[in-house]
């Protein structure tokens, strides 16, 4: 038969044991686990909100590395993401999420993340010699995945027609402000055709360039006939246009 003493003595023992386990039990519960793919969602959605690009510019964030889950000590009632000063948004960058209970800080993880931007970018339709004059046929418009600014890229196909090109390409390539010059396609002193349209109405007539023009630019010219000085939008090579 168990005496008295010996009972009780379990008895102490079995209540310590049951209150051990019960405070595992609560500190357990209160405790929270964040999965990795919950953080990479916090962050996608810091760089979809804080990126400069347009907000319908297509973006691809992968993460290089394995994004592990965090453990948290405690309730969560907040989760802010920060980035590095001065950020891009676009190639190999890293940021931070940290985890709060009101204003004290549980817990956080530096994340690596790569972003790439779809970009329009001017291309060559054809292979194009060097000192070619660029035609409106000789470009076209492609969108290109970038994972690091580009440098002097050009988005607008009409900003090289009448350029001329200072190297050789061969086709799809891309034409970077670097590879073109400017050429006047009216020079100063020289006859220019003038053209006037209104609705069916065509009118030509010649004049003289008073000063050098690009395509695209607004110029003076003397009409020959007139001697009336107007100005008018360079067309093309020795071509202009009255507007309206």
């Amino acid at each position: 038969m168990m005496s008295g003493k010996t009972h009780k003595a379990g008895l102490l023992v079995a209540l310590a044991a049951l209150l051990f386990l019960s405070s595992g039990a609560l500190s357990e519960a209160s405790a929270a686990v964040i999965k990795g793919e919950a953080i990479k969602a916090y962050v996608r959605t810091y760089i979809k909100k804080n990126m400069p690009w347009p907000k319908d510019t297509a973006v691809r964030i992968e993460f290089p590395g394995t994004v592990s889950n965090l453990s948290m000590p405690g309730e969560i009632t907040s989760c802010r993401v920060s980035s590095k000063r001065n950020e891009d948004f676009i190639g190999n960058s890293t940021f931070t999420v940290r985890y709060y209970k009101n204003d004290t800080f549980l817990n956080g993880k530096t994340v690596r993340v790569k972003i790439e931007v779809l970009m329009d970018v001017v291309v060559s339709t054809r292979s194009l010699q060097r000192n070619i004059q660029i035609g409106r046929d000789d470009v076209k418009l492609v969108r290109k995945w970038f994972g690091r600014l580009p440098s002097n890229s050009i988005s607008n196909p009409e900003t090289v027609v009448g350029m001329k090109l200072r190297t050789s390409v061969k086709p799809n390539a891309e034409i970077t402000g670097k590879m073109v010059k400017s050429v006047p396609m009216v020079k100063r002193g020289k006859p220019v055709r003038i053209i006037f349209e209104n609705g069916p109405m065509r009118i030509t007539a010649v004049g003289l360039s008073e000063q050098d023009g690009m395509f695209g630019e607004l110029i003076r010219v003397r009409n020959v006939s007139s001697k009336k000085v107007i100005y008018v939008r360079v067309t093309g090579d020795s071509l202009t246009k009255v507007e309206l």
